[in-house]
């Protein structure tokens, strides 16, 4: 009779009910900040118009370095033809081949929200150097169709179709890939999968900021807001697999290192605040290419190294590129 009488007292029943929904609202609100963190970083905005301008216009040097390579790119305007491609997974993608008429093709990957107008900025040393230009927009960038992006897992395919691409149709066997962050891990994983099909079309590699890890560069941005990436990030990530089909525990460029045995050019800034430099060390100590260099910039944010010191910059992939022919 006592059990039966507590149990139905009024002021347990409201205190277990209050309880109730605090959790529920608690957890409805972790969902959320979950969700909102996905959809910021991984998730195209549906409503806006596709279009390759610049993303950051509030960011001056991220228009300078957009403007740049635009300009640069209008020399060019009549040896430019547009491309097009189908995904495994039926999107849509569009790309720019500058045909200078040499043997030899970079593909100059951009980092996350930019089209690839922005990979102009980066081609001057290659065209130099005997090379013809592609730049891509990468799915859910620019024109291309999309609403995830992958972190590089699904951009990488799409990489190896463009590289195919170039191979068949203008007969060009001689690929190097010069990959900004993300852009970077797309050109690590393609060079494997391709490796481990039996290709060896792609020669040489830059990269430009690349990451140990997907859960190691989120997690410096969580620290660069003063956040614990932990429980949120893993979540994050199994929404990503979730919705993307990208698993960003799986892949990650520090895994490939042991598969690296073409020439390599790693570029890294000793201000960068999301590929910092002891895990960049890290990083280049795991290659096992007999041919890797290392070029660390004393100046340059994530992503904008060469806007600092381009002649430097360029300088040391001129000398990458004549070093491995």
């Amino acid at each position: 009779m006592l059990i039966l009488t507590t149990t139905l007292n009024p002021w347990i029943i409201a205190a277990i009910a209050v309880a109730a929904f605090l959790t529920a609202a608690s957890f409805a609100f972790f969902v959320l900040i979950i969700s909102v963190i996905f959809r910021t970083t991984m998730r195209r905005n549906t409503k806006k118009k596709r279009t390759r301008e610049c993303t950051n216009l509030k960011d001056e040097q991220q228009m300078m370095m957009f403007e740049e390579g635009t300009q640069w790119a209008e020399q060019f305007k009549d040896k430019t033809e547009q491309l097009h491609i189908v995904s495994h997974d039926k999107l849509n993608l569009y790309g720019e081949y500058i045909n200078l008429g040499y043997d030899k093709c970079v593909v100059i990957l951009q980092g996350r929200t930019e089209s690839l107008l922005y990979s102009y900025y980066f081609a001057d040393v290659y065209a130099k150097n005997g090379y013809n230009i592609l730049v891509i927009d990468v799915r859910s960038h620019g024109l291309s169709d999309g609403k995830y992006q992958t972190q590089g897992v699904k951009e990488s395919d799409d990489l190896i179709l463009w590289i195919k691409l170039i191979n068949e149709k203008y007969k060009i066997h001689d690929f190097a890939l010069h990959g900004i962050c993300i852009g970077a891990a797309s050109a690590i994983y393609a060079y494997v999968k391709m490796k481990n099909e039996g290709s060896n079309l792609i020669k040489r590699i830059v990269t430009d900021g690349i990451f140990q890890s997907n859960y190691e560069i989120y997690k410096m941005h969580f620290k660069s807001f003063n956040k614990r990436a932990f429980p949120v990030l893993p979540l994050v990530f199994f929404f990503a697999f979730i919705f993307a089909g990208a698993r960003l525990f799986k892949n990650s460029p520090m895994k490939c290192m042991k598969d690296i045995e073409i020439p390599i050019l790693f570029i890294w800034s000793e201000k960068d605040l999301y590929s910092v430099k002891p895990k960049s060390e890290e990083l280049f100590e795991a290659c096992v290419s007999e041919f890797k260099e290392v070029a660390f910039f004393p100046e340059g944010r994530h992503s904008h190294v060469r806007s600092t010191q381009p002649e430097g910059y360029d300088e040391a992939i001129d000398a990458f590129l004549k070093k491995y022919l």
